[in-house]
């Protein structure tokens, strides 16, 4: 493990650890193929980080045990809801031998769903503000965005804007 690992909880960044990972994991579903592996950003929010990802197989939020307040242990493969930003999210617990635990949510499923990096990047960056952790300006550009409603982060997964 990661001598940025002690005791279950990063101490430090994991985004390099979480890049490195998450090109190798494979998913249930066929792989896009206009997908790339990117963490586009990776923060620590109460204690704990939480990162939007994009690979082949997958467009997550990662959350990751950092020794904070959002961490709550559940049994790999079952699922929590957690408050963060203007909604409830539901999270499912997973297992990397190098990550250790972690938890994760979909936010297109399958991977194959969506268009191209350039939509994968919008859609991680809107997660970001539905969080409730602000805008990414290298995800998001120059232009301010308004807060993400509950209503518009699902018509994104949608493919509608």
């Amino acid at each position: 493990m990661s001598e940025t690992l002690a005791s279950g909880a990063w101490q430090t960044d994991p985004t390099g650890m979480l890049a490195q990972r998450c090109s190798v994991m494979a998913g249930e579903q066929p792989p896009n193929p206009e997908l790339t592996t990117e963490v586009l950003w990776c923060v620590k929010a109460r204690g704990d980080w939480l990162a939007g990802v994009i690979s082949p197989a997958f467009v997550r939020v990662f959350l990751l045990p950092g020794g904070g307040e959002l961490w709550g242990d559940i049994p790999l493969g079952q699922q929590r809801y957690l408050a963060l930003g203007n909604m409830d999210w539901r999270f499912a617990a997973a297992q990397d031998v190098v990550l250790g635990d972690y938890q994760y949510v979909d936010l297109v499923e399958p991977a194959s769903r969506v268009l191209g990096m350039s939509a994968a990047r919008l859609l991680v960056g809107d997660a970001r503000v539905a969080l409730g952790l602000g805008a990414h300006a290298a995800t998001l550009g120059d232009e301010p965005r308004q807060p993400v409603s509950r209503r518009g982060f699902l018509r994104a997964l949608s493919g509608r804007r």
